[in-house]
């Protein structure tokens, strides 16, 4: 069999491995003989980029995600702010991937395997969790939408037998998932910018202090005067008001709106017009939407796409975050899958925290029916010159500190043009800019009583994860400029 195979020329075994159904069936055939092997080496990026475009979901979305997350990584580690980025050079068509890269991919597959179905079997109830996209006052008591009634809804999986509506579930499912991803690396470097001016800038410390986490406690007796305030301070909202996603609170005609929206431009568009155009892209070419069908807001057919990539991503944002723990917010030290042999990790960067994390799951996902995933700060910044990156800032905390603070607060229950909550500003750039539109009114209004409340769009439309089976859904509506307001009530 051996001289069968050494007579084969390279090109064609290139062609063999290519066509492999898996990567176990690569690895089998690459350790068949030296000839094998000599092409495997010689050929693994094509090779790797073949067979896993063909058989992982969404794989040039995962190493973007992965290739993003690497330069945040080494910046943290090196105590800078990571680079800024083009999406096409983070793109497996700009350079094919390698092995290394294809481990974290698979990595974050089983990540996002982990979330799937915690999706759709988790028991928690989530209510209260300061980890969703809106805090305790407006996610009240009430929790998010059953994971089972979302499992119920969702089309029987029978063993052997191909469900196209499954796998049209999933392709969105993981696209959203990974983008997310994607976005959490790519915009780390504007959401983490007070940080690194304040060490640039120096005399921060206190900043740091009050808007980290445990960094106080940390460094109280070597950097922080005693008699410094641990709230935090109007200065402190001033500085944090230099930095343009931290103008949320502001109507977009306004003097500081409009400086913003410019500076948008350098902090979003980048990643804005990727997805934009990825989404008319797939419009034109696979599209999803009837024909005789064109929504009012749309100014032409791509339109539907781009609003339907966005869409995703704002979705699988609601059911991200709340799947994990953080081990540096909550003292945890995990689920009881944590004491189990053959857990894995991966590293991400969580759109909404921008830091370094490394999150451990279990092997088997049904391990996750009633416990959270485990997040902790990545163990490999501990011993680098980036080793205070993790606890000197905390966006979270800064804008709920900066919603306290609201500019606009005496018109926040206007209905005519309701504004999205503060780590959205990348959706309402993205709409605004590009397509002319704006989140449709009532969006995130969460009302307080019972029904209501479980009609509310956040809760049975955004916490059904229609889209994921209906991509013609879409909170959206012609632009409307306006002032900054988030409820329709306080009902």
């Amino acid at each position: 069999m051996n001289n069968s195979i050494l007579s084969i020329p390279v090109e064609i075994l290139d062609r063999i491995f290519e066509h492999c159904d898996d990567f176990p069936q690569v690895i089998a055939l690459a350790s068949a003989c030296k000839h094998t092997h000599s092409a495997w080496v010689t050929s693994s990026p094509t090779i790797i980029w073949s067979v896993a475009n063909s058989h992982i979901r969404s794989f040039d979305d995962a190493l973007m995600a992965v290739r993003a997350t690497a330069i945040v990584f080494k910046a943290y580690c090196a105590g800078t702010l990571p680079t800024a980025v083009t999406m096409i050079s983070l793109s497996g068509k700009s350079k094919l991937p390698n092995v290394v890269e294809l481990k974290e991919v698979l990595k974050m597959q089983h990540l996002v395997r982990c979330i799937e179905y915690m999706y759709l079997h988790s028991t928690l109830s989530r209510a209260h969790s300061e980890d969703t996209l809106f805090d305790d006052s407006w996610n009240g008591p009430h929790g998010t939408y059953p994971a089972a009634q979302r499992r119920s809804e969702m089309p029987q999986e029978t063993p052997g037998v191909k469900n196209e509506k499954l796998d049209s579930f999933r392709d969105y499912f993981y696209r959203a998932m990974y983008r997310l991803l994607l976005a959490g690396a790519v915009l780390a470097r504007v959401y983490m910018a007070p940080l690194f001016q304040g060490e640039k800038e120096g005399g921060k410390n206190s900043f740091f202090m009050r808007f980290g986490i445990e960094y106080g406690t940390m460094y109280w007796d070597e950097t922080i005067d005693d008699s410094e305030d641990t709230h935090p301070t109007e200065a402190d909202i001033a500085y944090l008001r230099q930095f343009p996603v931290y103008n949320f609170d502001v109507a977009d005609s306004s003097e500081i709106g409009q400086w913003r929206n410019r500076e948008y431009e350098t902090c979003f568009g980048e990643f804005a017009s990727w997805i934009i155009g990825d989404g008319r892209a797939r419009e034109e070419t696979d599209p999803q939407s009837p024909e005789d069908i064109e929504p009012e807001w749309a100014e032409n057919r791509t339109d539907i796409g781009a609003v339907r990539e966005l869409m995703l991503l704002l979705v699988a944002y609601s059911h991200f975050n709340v799947q994990f723990e953080n081990s540096f917010r909550k003292r945890s030290r995990g689920g009881p899958y944590m004491q189990k042999a053959g857990n894995r990790t991966v590293t991400i960067v969580r759109f909404g925290y921008f830091q370094v994390e490394e999150v451990t799951m279990p092997a088997a996902v049904e391990d996750l029916t009633d416990t959270y995933l485990y997040a902790d700060h990545h163990p490999a910044l501990e011993a680098s010159g980036g080793k205070d990156v993790s606890f000197k800032f905390d966006v979270w905390y800064a804008m709920q500190v900066l919603k306290e603070n609201m500019r606009d607060s005496g018109v926040i229950y206007d209905i005519e043009n309701p504004g999205p909550p503060p780590m959205l500003e990348l959706w309402h750039f993205a709409l605004r800019r590009y397509l002319n539109l704006g989140f449709k009114s009532g969006t995130f209004w969460m009302p307080r009583s019972i029904p209501v409340y479980y009609e509310s769009i956040w809760y049975k439309e955004v916490g059904g994860g229609d889209i994921f089976l209906n991509p013609n859904w879409a909170a959206v509506q012609k632009y409307k400029p306006g002032v900054v307001s988030w409820d329709l009530g306080n009902n």
